[in-house]
């Protein structure tokens, strides 16, 4: 009985076994994948430690609400200018696309301890970055600014085993600029914006610009608007009071000059030529009357004309 018994099961288990294999080794090629190691690995074992185990270890009893280092945490910041759309003048403001990094250490995540695979951890930003301390800083002055989310939020946080933290988000922001027209067309556009930590203030953190490197790069080498083009940037700090207490900010700051040619040629130019035009009446004897009038109002005229068709297309607009 036990013998027609295994025989019925027998083909049973057999299917089970090969619909296992088929799973564990897709078209017919099997690898043999390395145990990973779920524990912290003993220096001189010859085995490391994984990622996963040391962001669980250094999570654990982590207490975010606390300043690193018992406070007054140094954070360097770094601007990578990626491109600047364009210059609204009737708004007085400019729209630009940039990547901000921002590096500060943090003792309670140093992992150099636990016997890391490799020195440094690339982790989810959008997740690790809501369970660690940061600075919280943003662009005070900005009127809009929004970080690029396609296809996914573009942040990027990685994790030194001395502690060390380097956090890079690339953002689309709105600011505002000086604009004055005293001197138009041959003006300059100035527009700063404002950078400080809107949590802690400078006895806290003190936010400053990198110093191994220039604190703004511009990737494009260049930068070329229909109207304008960068000529200077700049970046400093300063301290600014507030009613919770001085707050260390760092400024950067851009100049664009106007690109003039094209006013020159379409109002300036024709104006002149209306004016000089205009002079021809004084050479007239006084007896020639009707010629003298056309003239004049025909100088005029024209000079109407030019200042109306000129006023859509060369005037400053938004």
């Amino acid at each position: 009985m036990y013998f027609w018994t295994f025989l019925l099961v027998f083909p049973l288990l057999a299917d089970a076994f090969d619909e296992e294999e088929e799973e564990n080794c897709p078209y017919g090629v099997c690898s043999a994948a390395p145990p990973r190691n779920l524990t912290i690995a003993p220096f001189g074992s010859g085995l490391c430690t994984g990622d996963d185990v040391i962001i669980e270890h250094i999570l654990h009893d982590y207490n975010k609400l606390e300043l690193p280092g018992g406070g007054h945490v140094k954070v360097s910041v770094e601007i990578w200018v990626q491109e600047v759309s364009k210059i609204i003048e009737i708004t007085s403001e400019f729209e630009l696309d940039i990547y901000v990094t921002e590096r500060w250490t943090d003792p309670a995540l140093a992992y150099a301890h636990l016997n890391p695979c490799k020195s440094n951890m690339s982790v989810d930003g959008r997740t690790i970055l809501e369970k660690i301390w940061n600075p919280h800083a943003c662009f005070v002055n900005s009127k809009l600014a929004n970080i690029h989310s396609s296809p996914f939020k573009n942040i990027f946080l990685q994790i030194y085993s001395n502690g060390s933290i380097w956090y890079n988000y690339r953002i689309k922001l709105t600011g505002p600029c000086s604009n004055t027209l005293r001197t138009f067309p041959i003006d300059q556009q100035r527009c700063m914006l404002f950078y400080e930590s809107f949590t802690h203030n400078h006895d806290q953190v003190e936010m400053e610009w990198i110093d191994t490197v220039p604190p703004i790069t511009i990737m494009k080498g260049n930068i070329t608007l229909p109207d304008y083009v960068l000529v200077d940037f700049s970046a400093s700090t300063e301290l600014r009071l507030y009613p919770p207490g001085i707050f260390n900010e760092l400024i950067a700051t851009f100049t664009f000059q106007r690109l003039y040619g094209f006013y020159i040629l379409q109002v300036y130019v024709p104006a002149y030529i209306s004016v000089f035009i205009s002079w021809v009446s004084f050479y007239l004897g006084a007896e020639q009357v009707p010629s003298r009038t056309t003239v004049g109002v025909n100088s005029l005229l024209a000079l109407t004309l030019t200042a109306l068709a000129s006023y859509a297309s060369s005037a400053p607009q938004g």
